[in-house]
């Protein structure tokens, strides 16, 4: 779970502060295109922050449902990495977002 969270503030930093490199890397945008996408990152990293934010706040819950919240959340992640991985460059998003949710998600139901 923290490789999530710890994931998730990342891809906020870098959607926030670092958007130019991270849009190169993700998408085939140029300069000023990559310039004007630059509220998208933002808004991705609000995102971001917010799924990290509530993952750490889930710990604060009963134990049932911590269990299922971050079950369904986890679920969330890995559906909609899944999506964003499909439509970019290379495989961050796959590395960085799916990857560690698909097996916090496997490491929940073991426990």
């Amino acid at each position: 779970m923290f490789a999530v969270v710890l994931g998730h503030f990342y891809f906020a930093y870098k959607q926030w502060f670092k958007w130019p490199e991270l849009c190169a890397d993700l998408t085939e945008l140029e300069g000023g295109e990559v310039a004007k996408t630059a509220f998208l990152g933002r808004s991705f990293a609000s995102y971001n922050a917010s799924v990290g934010l509530g993952l750490i706040l889930s710990f604060r819950l009963s134990t049932e449902a911590m269990f299922s919240v971050q079950a369904i959340v986890l679920a969330m992640i890995v559906a909609t990495a899944a999506v964003g991985s499909s439509g970019v460059r290379g495989n961050k998003i796959l590395v960085g977002r799916l990857a560690p949710a698909a097996f916090a998600l496997v490491f929940l139901f073991l426990k």
